[in-house]
């Protein structure tokens, strides 16, 4: 599979298209979760139940025809993976040109550009350059990591970056999330069912299914999103009875 550069970032998803509604032109970089490219580890937060119920699987990605066990979509994320694991530089090089393409494409619509580095991954992506480089890009990313979200309390994250802690099943993630809430960090909580409930845990909740624009939620917001995929099966207490 060739290397593509204009191939790095998806913009048809369709949580991504609500967000225009609100003037923002969205951009993401779906990896291949955990180590299923065989290359190494982009999620190294992840809990059983977060990968059990991993949005990889979602929508189009999970659709797999009969007698085959991977698809385009799949197949595209391993490699850009890889990618990034056997050639870095060129891998940023390549999305730098992908994220001039998409601010230009964002210009040409008439919309605000923003960039969700880790749509499947949980990496260290503040310190990449092309962070710095693209000041003008409002960057976002859910994630598990409870150091990445200490640093946003601090304000030690890039001013162009937001991100919203993801509750997990785990006893250490759930102190972790109340701890972050009460700190002004947003937690993103996934619940059963199709209607989320009004509040949780004495906090009122955000429907994070409307658009996927979290650095427009209000600060120590709960983000309540709907079980997807995988996650509709859930026994590990990842997925919160709504």
């Amino acid at each position: 599979m060739a290397r593509k550069w204009d191939s790095l970032l998806t913009t048809g998803n369709p949580k991504i298209v609500k967000g225009e509604k609100a003037g923002y032109f969205t951009g993401i970089l779906h990896l291949a979760p955990m180590n299923v490219a065989g290359c190494g580890n982009v999620c190294p937060w992840a809990t059983k139940g977060c990968a059990a119920s991993c949005l990889n699987t979602a929508g189009r990605g999970g659709i797999i025809k009969k007698g085959e066990h991977t698809n385009n979509i799949q197949e595209a994320r391993k490699e850009r993976t890889r990618w990034l694991f056997d050639d870095p530089e060129s891998f940023h090089d390549a999305l730098d040109k992908a994220i001039l393409m998409h601010k230009k494409r964002a210009a040409r619509y008439g919309m605000k550009p923003a960039i969700r580095l880790n749509g499947t991954s949980d990496l260290d992506v503040e310190k990449w350059d092309v962070m710095k480089a693209h000041q003008d890009v409002q960057f976002y990313d859910y994630t598990k990591s409870p150091v990445k979200a200490a640093m946003s309390v601090r304000g030690e994250l890039p001013s162009n970056y937001h991100v919203t802690f993801s509750r997990a099943e785990t006893v250490e993630n759930q102190s972790q999330a109340d701890a972050f809430i009460r700190q002004g960090v947003s937690v993103a909580v996934v619940f059963s069912g199709k209607t989320l409930p009004t509040a949780w845990r004495g906090k009122p909740v955000v429907d994070g299914d409307a658009t996927d624009l979290r650095f427009l939620d209000p600060a120590g917001a709960v983000v309540g999103l709907r079980a997807k995929g995988k996650g509709r099966k859930d026994t590990t207490g990842f997925v919160v009875s709504a």
